[in-house]
């Protein structure tokens, strides 16, 4: 019995050492490959360095950071893009003037970090930044080839920027394995999860996207709640929301969870909302204006459509997505869940888990714009669910493979992969093909998951719909005829 106990013992071990272990190789093979001058990726067959780099949200984080760093005020309506008749490279001289305001996408707080990736690079302040680059698309600025000294003095800044921002995601990447590690509590009925982050995709986009720290915030969030720690868990659910609006979803959950204790549900609200108003809007005390503070989110809630990787288009018609019928339907879709979902009591921390899951599958469904990244977001709800879920785990692997293999090896590995010898147009097809496999694929294995959290959480559904009935009589049929 002890020989069994050691044995599991240092398998643990093993799996703790290794967890921790991979994400650092990882990093390391990240800082390997990058330009030390500039920020595209260096040239490799294939773009074969795309699988684990990617400088255009690091470029963005890094601009918004220079931007911000140097006193600009946000607040531009929309990214601002090339005129077709002036490349970017005749811009960057022809330009002289800034706009009045420079372009944010991200929540202020995030500037908290973008904004630190220069603090210490103290000429960041006084370097010759250009007004094409400081008003810049950052596609341009993650593909350009710097030329003047100015022009390589700004990428390697923005360069060290970026070095810093990988350092602070691998740091979160960490935590976030180790809050795993630890658990939601010794009560909260989930465990572990740790070990299902070394997917390729929630590696990928660990390191080349900001979306670990929110994560690893909402695990905090969840670890204080399963704990009954209510304030810890409010102020980091507060947090995480401040760094990107998606973890408010779980808040209606949350209080469901706490509403048979009335008080605990009040003070849990009260002090989330005290501490997210100022979060989002202390910038106001230190220069910035409403218009500011609100442009992000003003961005993300009328972005317009793009077809290409969602699911209008493929499941369901272009229309679906636009003007007020397709916000109708996004907003009515995840009104509807989010209500079914609180219609019962949550007795347990895996229900309100399960229960966020699919309200969170339905939000990146019916989304009118794909961000790969969104994979991150349901680990803190999902991977405590695998250990007693295998079919879910299997949804899991399948939703972060499918992923991967649409960005970065579809996107930007295929392409390149050209056949010798056959025409430009048939090579375009047979990229067209993967991908429209790929996002039917995707859209699969999300009903599929779906599907696995309706069963775990009331299955009930299944004796009582028509599939439930029906399955059991024609297996007891054939069961006669053999």
């Amino acid at each position: 019995m002890r020989k069994v106990e050691s044995s599991r013992s240092r398998s643990r071990w093993l799996w703790v050492a290794l967890s921790f272990l991979i994400p650092i190789l990882f990093y390391v093979t990240w800082r390997q490959v990058r330009n030390p001058d500039r920020m595209h990726a260096p040239w490799s067959p294939s773009y074969i360095i795309s699988l684990v780099y990617d400088e255009f949200d690091l470029t963005a984080m890094a601009l918004r950071g220079l931007n911000a760093e140097r006193g600009r005020q946000a607040g531009l309506p929309e990214n601002p893009t090339d005129p077709e008749d002036e490349p970017f490279d005749q811009q960057l001289h022809s330009r002289t003037e800034l706009n009045d305001r420079y372009f944010l996408e991200y929540p202020h707080a995030a500037l908290l970090i973008f904004r630190a990736g220069f603090r210490f690079q103290p000429e960041a302040r006084a370097a010759i930044v250009l007004p094409a680059i400081a008003d810049a698309d950052y596609h341009n600025l993650a593909t350009f080839e710097p030329c003047a000294q100015d022009e390589f003095e700004v990428q390697r800044l923005f360069v060290r920027a970026t070095d810093f921002y990988a350092l602070v995601m691998l740091v979160s990447l960490l935590a976030l394995i180790a809050v795993f590690w630890i658990g939601y509590g010794p009560n909260a009925g989930v465990e572990g999860g740790a070990a299902w982050l070394l997917m390729p995709a929630a590696l990928f986009f660990a390191l080349n996207r900001y979306d670990v720290v929110p994560a690893l915030f909402t695990a905090l969030s969840f670890a204080c709640l399963g704990r009954r720690r209510l304030t810890g868990s409010a102020v980091f659910l507060a947090v995480a929301v401040a760094l990107k609006v998606y973890p408010i979803l779980f808040l209606p959950l949350i209080l469901r969870y706490l509403f048979p204790l009335r008080r605990q549900a009040y003070r849990y609200g009260a002090v989330f909302t005290c501490v997210a108003a100022v979060l989002i809007f202390s910038p106001l005390l230190f220069g910035a204006d409403l218009t500011a503070v609100l442009g992000p989110y003003s961005f993300q809630l009328t972005r317009p459509p793009e077809m290409g990787m969602t699911i209008y288009g493929c499941l369901l018609p272009e229309i679906a997505a636009q003007d007020w019928f397709g916000m109708l339907l996004r907003l009515g879709s995840l009104a509807g869940v989010t209500a079914l979902c609180i219609a019962q009591p949550i007795t347990n921390l895996a229900s309100l888990l399960r229960r966020g899951c699919l309200i969170l599958l339905v939000f990146v469904t019916l989304a009118v714009f794909y961000s790969p990244q969104w994979v991150l977001w349901f680990a803190p709800l999902m991977l405590p669910l695998l250990r007693h879920n295998r079919r879910l785990a299997f949804g899991w692997a399948g939703l972060d493979i499918v992923t991967y293999l649409t960005f970065p090896v579809w996107f930007w590995v295929l392409p390149h992969v050209g056949i010798s010898g056959i025409d430009p147009t048939v090579n375009e097809l047979l990229g067209a093909i993967p991908g429209m496999a790929l996002r039917v694929a995707r859209f699969l294995v999300i009903g599929t998951l779906a599907l696995q959290l309706v069963l775990a959480e009331w299955p009930w559904v299944m004796r009582q719909s028509w599939l439930g009935r029906w399955l059991p009589r024609a297996a007891s049929i054939l069961a006669r005829k053999e």
